[in-house]
């Protein structure tokens, strides 16, 4: 296997890219079990809805971005929210987050069958 190490990654016109750092693909319900990945080592299961993402290799800082989705397998109408977790501090060795729907008149923590958060730094 060959390795390319570079400072910064281009388009041929001399745009810059920023590649996700760290991705994955997993359900969240019942045992928590990954799809897919990159740079995930493992999911942590922290209760209904909220979720760990470990990180293979640790992110440089804390301060990066993130875009999350999540999926209910629900016929009833409503909202599903996914999101950084609630009170959580950004590491640069994981990554804590949540999903819940709005069934009722607040948002309730819910369970997923298809999670999928991108960190980007």
């Amino acid at each position: 296997m060959s390795t390319i190490k570079v400072d910064a990654i281009q388009t041929t016109g001399g745009d810059s890219l920023y590649p996700a750092r760290a991705w994955v693909n997993f359900n969240g319900t019942g045992t928590v079990s990954i799809r897919d990945d990159g740079n995930v080592s493992s999911i942590t299961d922290n209760g209904t809805g909220t979720y760990t993402s470990n990180f293979s290799v640790v992110a440089p800082s804390s301060t990066y971005s993130y875009a999350i989705s999540a999926v209910w397998d629900s016929t009833a109408s409503s909202q599903m929210h996914a999101g950084r977790r609630n009170n959580s501090t950004m590491t640069t060795s994981a990554f804590y987050a949540e999903s819940s729907n709005n069934l009722g008149s607040i948002f309730t923590p819910t369970d997923s069958p298809e999670f999928v958060s991108t960190i980007f730094c």
